[in-house]
C-alpha cells in the first residue's frame, strides 16, 4: 500500500492504531509520504479529540509535504495555519508549501528554538521567495540574536551558505545541548527525538549542567552509551535509574547522585533482577550481582523485599541465593541475627559483606541476656498491626523472609518486628503453630490481623472457637462466603453450646455500610446486626432466604420470623424488598398453621431439597445466560459434586462461565470456563451441529451473528475449529475482519497476506477496493486479488467465482 502511494488509503492506514503499535516503523514511513490525508491524521486535524503524533512524525510529514490537498481553502496548510497551537505550528518550520514556514515564524517565532528559527528561515529562502522574502524577516523582534546575526550575514553576502551551515550546527548536538539546558521548555524530550545521531562526547561534557528532565530524556534513548549513562547517574541517580534504556550490574560501582542515592541503588537492583545483569562477558547471575556488588545493604534489601509482578529467573535466583546465604551465615544463631540488625541501618557494604561481618558475632550491646533488648526495637502498635514497613525494618524483614525458620528467633524479637513479620512477611503456614505455642497471646492476635491471611489459615484459626480471634478473621479479605457466614453464626466447632459474638466486633460491624456479602446475614446470631446487614445487602435467591428464615426460627423461635416479616428492614443500598414475595407468602402460610413443629419440618425439608447438589446441577443445566440470577444468588455451592458431575457429563458453557464469576469457584472449573464457557448459549448453532452440520458448513452457510461469534470463540479454544478454517470458510470477508481481526487472526492472516498480497502492491490496492462488497471468505478475497494482479499462488489454491469479476476490474480500471 505504501508503494502504491494512494493518498486516501494511506490516510486510513494512518488511523489504524493497532497496526501502528505493532509496527512502530510505519509511523516514519507514513510520515515520509508527505500526502495530505496522512498529514491530517498526524497533525490531529481530522477531529477535535484526535491526538497529534509526536513532534518527529509531525516534522517529517510537513517536511515532505507534497501532492494534492495541501493548498486551497480546504487544504492542510490552511487548516494548520488557522490553529493557535504552538506545538502543531512549530513542526511546520521545514514545510515547503508556500506561506507555511513564513506564517509559522511570524505567529510563534519567539517560542521557537535556535534550530527551529534557522530551519524556518532556510525554508523561506529555498521555497518561499528567496532572499527577498528573507529580507522581509530581517530585524524581526522575535529573532534570537545569534539567528539575527546569521540573517544579516546572508543578506550582506547574497549567499545562503552561512544559513545552511548555521542550521546544520543548530540541528546537531550543539543545538541539542542548548535546548536541553532550557529548563523552561516543555518540549525538550521531543526535540531530542528529532536527532537521529548525537555526539555523546559533547553531551557528556555538559552532563553536570543537565537537570533531571534532560538527563532522563538522554538516557532513555537506545543509543545512549553506558559510559554517558553512568556520568548522568552520578548527577541524577534516581531519574537515570528509572528512565535508562538499559541498566547493568556495572552501575553498582558508580555512586549515584542526588538526595535519594539509596533509592537509586534499589531501582537499579530491581531492574537488574527484572532485565538481567547486562554484562554478557561476565556470566554473573543477576541475583549474585545484586547481593555482592550493590550497596548499601539496607537499601538493597528494602528494594528487593517484594518481587516484581510475575517474578522471573532473576527474582527466583535472588530468593534461592539469599536463603542460602542467610542459612549459612546466620541460620538460627540469635546473636548473629542480633548483630546483623544492629549493623544494618549504617552498614555501607553489600549484603554478602553484611552477613559475613555478622556471622557468629555478638550484638552491638552484648550477649543473649543484654538489657538493651533487640536492636532498633520498639513497642507493639496499639492496633496490634503495622500498616507499613520501611527503612531498616523493611530490610530486616527481607532477611527474616529468607531465614530457614523463626522458632528460635521469635522469643527474642521486639514487639514491632513481630508485627512486621506476621503482618507483612512472606506467609509460612508454620506461623500458626508458632503463634499458638507462644506465651505471649498478642502473637496470635497479630497473626489474625494480617491483611492477606490465606483462606486455609482462616479455616484453621476459626476452629479455635475464640470470639476475639473470629472478630479479626471476619474482616480478612481471604475469608470466603461460607467462612464469613460461620464466623457470624456463633456455631462452635468444638466448644459446647453457642459461641458468643465478640461485642466489639458487633459494634464495629453495626457501623459498616459497605463490604457486605450475600451470605453474611443468612446465619447471623445477633438479631440487630442481622437487620443492619439486610439493609445494606440483598440475600439473593429463594432458597438462601428460606435458609435464613429457617436459621432464625431454629435459633430464636417462630416469633422472630414473624417480627422480621412484620417489621421488614428498609433497604438503603438497593431498591428491592429485603424479603422476596415468594418467601413472604410461603412463610406466612407456614406461620399460620396450627402445628408449628410440622410447619418447621416442612421448611427444613424445602430448604434441604433446594440445597442439594442435584438441585444445583439441574438448575445449572437449564441456564441460558451466565448473567442469570442463579449465579448471583447466595448459594452454598457443592463444588466437589459439581466437579464430579462435570467430569461425568460436561456442564454447559453458560454454567461454566457463570460459576467462574463466583469468588469461591475452584480453579479447575475456572480453567474449564476459559476453554468452554460462554455468556449466552448459542442454541441454534449447537442444535445445527448436533443435527450433523459440520463447522465448515456452518461458517459458509449463514450470517455471522452473535451465536456464531460465541461458538467460534469457544470452538477455537477447545480445538474443534482453527482460525485458518475461519479465514477459509466464514463470510463475508469484511464482517470476519471486523469481528475477529487482531490477535486471533494475526498469525494465519499474516501467512495469507505474505503469499497473496505482499508480492504485488497492486494486489493490496485491489483487495481493499473489493473488501466492502466481497461476499466470499477472507482467504478467497486475498487469493482473488492475487490472481487478478498476476501473483503466482501456491499449487492447489482454489479461487471463487469472484476472481473473474476482479480480473475485469483490473482490465477496466487498473489499480492506480
Amino acid at each position: 500500500m505504501l508503494a502504491s502511494g494512494e493518498p486516501a488509503q494511506l490516510g486510513l492506514l494512518a488511523t489504524n492504531q493497532r497496526l501502528l503499535s505493532d509496527r512502530p516503523d510505519l509511523r516514519d514511513r507514513l510520515a515520509a509520504t508527505g500526502c495530505a490525508p496522512v498529514a491530517r491524521v498526524i497533525l490531529g486535524l481530522e477531529h477535535a479529540r484526535q491526538a497529534a503524533w509526536p513532534l518527529r512524525a509531525r516534522r517529517r510529514v510537513l517536511d515532505c509535504a507534497g501532492g494534492a490537498g495541501w493548498v486551497g481553502p480546504e487544504g492542510v496548510a490552511t487548516a494548520l495555519l488557522a490553529t493557535s497551537d504552538p506545538g502543531r505550528l512549530r513542526a511546520a518550520v521545514g514545510c515547503p508549501v508556500a506561506g507555511v514556514a513564513r506564517g509559522v515564524l511570524v505567529s510563534v517565532g519567539g517560542g521557537l528554538t535556535r534550530a527551529e528559527q534557522l530551519r524556518g528561515l532556510l525554508t523561506v529562502h529555498d521555497h518561499d521567495g528567496g532572499p527577498v522574502a528573507l529580507r522581509l524577516l530581517d530585524g524581526a523582534s522575535w529573532l534570537r540574536p545569534v539567528v539575527a546575526e546569521v540573517v544579516r550575514d546572508v543578506l550582506a553576502a547574497g549567499d545562503a551558505g552561512a544559513l545552511r551551515k548555521a542550521t546544520e550546527v543548530a540541528e546537531g548536538t550543539d543545538g541539542l545541548v542548548e535546548e536541553l539546558l532550557d529548563g523552561g521548555s516543555a518540549e525538550r524530550e521531543e526535540l531530542l527525538g528529532l536527532r537521529d545521531e548525537v555526539d555523546w562526547g559533547l553531551v557528556a561534557a555538559s552532563s553536570g549542567m543537565f537537570d533531571e528532565v534532560a538527563a532522563g530524556a538522554l538516557v532513555a534513548r537506545a543509543d545512549c552509551p553506558d559510559w554517558v549513562r553512568d556520568e548522568l547517574y552520578r548527577v541524577h541517580g534516581v531519574t537515570v535509574a528509572e528512565r535508562a534504556a538499559r541498566v547493568d550490574a556495572g552501575m553498582f560501582a558508580v555512586m549515584p547522585g542526588g538526595a535519594r542515592a539509596a533509592k537509586a541503588v534499589g531501582v537499579v537492583a530491581r531492574r537488574v533482577l527484572d532485565e538481567g545483569s547486562g554484562d554478557a562477558s561476565a556470566p554473573v547471575l543477576p541475583a549474585m550481582a545484586v547481593l555482592e556488588a550493590a550497596r548499601p545493604a539496607a537499601a538493597v534489601l528494602e528494594a528487593v523485599r517484594q518481587p516484581s509482578e510475575g517474578g522471573g529467573p532473576g527474582w527466583e535466583g535472588l530468593a534461592g541465593a539469599l536463603a542460602a546465604l542467610v542459612g549459612e551465615r546466620l541460620g538460627e544463631d540469635v546473636e548473629a541475627w542480633r548483630a546483623v540488625r544492629a549493623r544494618l541501618p549504617r552498614f555501607a557494604g553489600t549484603v554478602t559483606e553484611l552477613l559475613a561481618a555478622s556471622a557468629g558475632k555478638q550484638g552491638a550491646s552484648g550477649g543473649a541476656g543484654q538489657a538493651g533488648g533487640w536492636p532498633g526495637g520498639s513497642a507493639m502498635p496499639e492496633a496490634e498491626r503495622s500498616t507499613t514497613v520501611t527503612g531498616a525494618r523493611s530490610a530486616f524483614l527481607t532477611l527474616l523472609d529468607a531465614a530457614p525458620a523463626h522458632d528460635a528467633l521469635l522469643p527474642h524479637l521486639d514487639d514491632r518486628t513481630v508485627c512486621d513479620l506476621f503482618g507483612h512477611g512472606r506467609w509460612r503456614p508454620e506461623w500458626i503453630d508458632l503463634a499458638l505455642s507462644s506465651p505471649d497471646p498478642r502473637h496470635l492476635r497479630v497473626l489474625t490481623n494480617r491483611g492477606s491471611l490465606p483462606t486455609a489459615a482462616i479455616d484453621v484459626l476459626m476452629r479455635l472457637d475464640d470470639p476475639a480471634v473470629n472478630a479479626r478473621l471476619f474482616v480478612r479479605t481471604g475469608a470466603t462466603a461460607p467462612q464469613r457466614e460461620r464466623l457470624l453464626s456463633g456455631r462452635p466447632f468444638n466448644a459446647p453450646g453457642p459461641l458468643p459474638l465478640d461485642p466489639d466486633m458487633v459494634e464495629e460491624l453495626s457501623r459498616r455500610a459497605a463490604g457486605w456479602r450475600g451470605r453474611d446475614a443468612v446465619d447471623c446470631a445477633d438479631l440487630e446486626l442481622q437487620r443492619h446487614i439486610l439493609r445494606h445487602v440483598r440475600v439473593r435467591g429463594i432458597v438462601p432466604q428460606l435458609r435464613m428464615m429457617l436459621n432464625l426460627w431454629e435459633r430464636h423461635g417462630a416469633d422472630q420470623v414473624t417480627n422480621l416479616l412484620d417489621d421488614e428492614p428498609q433497604a438503603v443500598a438497593h431498591t428491592r424488598k429485603v424479603i422476596r414475595r415468594e418467601v413472604r407468602a410461603y412463610l406466612t402460610k407456614l406461620l399460620a398453621a396450627r402445628d408449628r413443629d410440622a410447619a418447621l419440618a416442612r421448611l427444613r425439608a424445602r430448604v434441604a431439597e433446594g440445597e442439594t447438589a442435584q438441585w444445583q446441577i439441574a438448575a445449572l443445566r437449564e441456564q441460558e445466560h451466565s448473567g442469570n440470577e442463579l449465579f448471583k444468588e447466595a448459594q452454598l455451592w457443592h463444588w466437589a459434586d459439581l466437579l464430579a458431575e462435570h467430569a461425568r457429563d460436561p456442564l454447559p458453557g453458560v454454567a461454566l462461565n457463570g460459576l467462574a464469576r463466583i469468588p469461591e469457584c475452584p480453579e479447575e472449573l475456572r480453567a474449564q470456563a476459559a476453554l468452554h464457557g460462554y455468556d449466552q448459549a448459542p442454541r441454534k448453532v449447537l442444535d445445527a451441529l448436533a443435527a450433523g452440520t459440520t463447522p465448515q458448513e456452518l461458517l459458509r452457510g449463514g450470517p455471522i451473528n452473535s451465536d456464531v461469534v460465541t461458538w467460534v470463540h469457544q470452538a477455537t479454544k477447545a480445538g474443534q475449529l482453527t482460525w485458518d478454517e475461519v479465514l477459509e470458510c466464514a463470510r463475508p470477508a469484511r464482517r470476519v475482519l471486523m469481528v475477529w481481526g487482531g490477535e486471533r487472526l494475526r498469525d494465519p492472516l499474516t501467512s495469507l497476506v505474505r503469499a497473496c498480497l505482499d508480492p504485488a502492491p497492486e494486489a493490496w490496492v485491489l483487495a481493499l477496493r473489493m473488501l466492502p462488497d466481497f461476499t466470499g471468505s477472507v482467504a478467497e478475497l486475498l487469493r482473488t486479488a492475487a490472481t487478478a494482479t498476476g501473483v503466482v499462488l501456491p499449487h492447489g489454491a482454489v479461487l471463487p467465482h469472484e476472481a473473474v469479476l476482479a480480473h475485469g476490474v483490473v482490465l477496466a480500471h487498473g489499480t492506480e
